[in-house]
């Protein structure tokens, strides 16, 4: 199964809300869509939100860094408005992965959709690692992501916390192993395509002993 297939992004309009909830007048000509698409445009170009700033989003829309903050709060609001459009455009890889399936087949395509998904938009899956704190957007856009597969694991048995420590090595494992794969580290044969189905058999034998009797495997 090719872990490299782009997932077309379903853009998810946004309002003018600030981080600190003040609703902000945006700049005549340029709408908060066109923002979070030239955002996303830059993103996708240098492959971690890590290094887009206002500047290079102004300086794509062609207006100044100031008239940007009518519709971003600084660097954090900039990277909420990436987090939240990424958090969209992942969820819906993983939920259309997960669609009609359960058990073990289920976390496998769960798996293989954040894998696909860091390979093909590696900017958008740096911006989707994105602590929402308090944020009731982002903590919703979070918990679309994650509801297929925390929905299978506690049904396998696991309980709150091995769910937590689980999440935790799979986003460890899916976001090394692509980075070193896209950078071109993993030169040694065979492939790297072939490494992928090892890397969810070591995920799915963690979840082995968690099996409640009965559960669909």
């Amino acid at each position: 199964m090719s872990t490299a297939i782009r997932h077309k992004p379903a853009l998810v309009r946004l309002g003018l809300q600030g981080t600190h909830g003040g609703v902000m007048a945006a700049r005549r000509g340029v709408t908060a869509d066109q923002v979070g698409r030239a955002a996303l445009e830059v993103l996708d170009e240098v492959g971690s939100v890590d290094r887009v700033g206002p500047v290079m989003v102004a300086a794509r829309l062609g207006i100044r860094s100031q008239s940007l903050y009518a519709h971003v709060d600084g660097v954090e609001g900039l990277r909420r408005l990436l987090a939240l459009r990424s958090l969209a455009d992942l969820g819906d890889a993983v939920i259309g992965a997960a669609v009609g399936r359960s058990g073990r087949d289920a976390v496998d395509a769960v798996v293989r959709a954040h894998l696909g998904f860091a390979m093909a938009w590696p900017g958008r899956f740096s911006a989707a690692i994105h602590p929402p704190g308090s944020d009731p957007d982002l903590l919703a856009a979070v918990e679309r992501v994650g509801s297929p597969l925390q929905t299978v694991l506690e049904m396998m048995g696991l309980d709150a916390d091995e769910r937590v420590h689980w999440t935790r090595l799979q986003l460890s494992l899916v976001w090394g192993f692509a980075t070193l794969w896209r950078d071109g580290r993993l030169t040694l044969e065979p492939a790297p395509e072939s490494t992928v189905d090892h890397l969810v058999a070591a995920l799915l034998a963690r979840l082995e002993p968690a099996l409640v009797p009965g559960t669909p495997t």
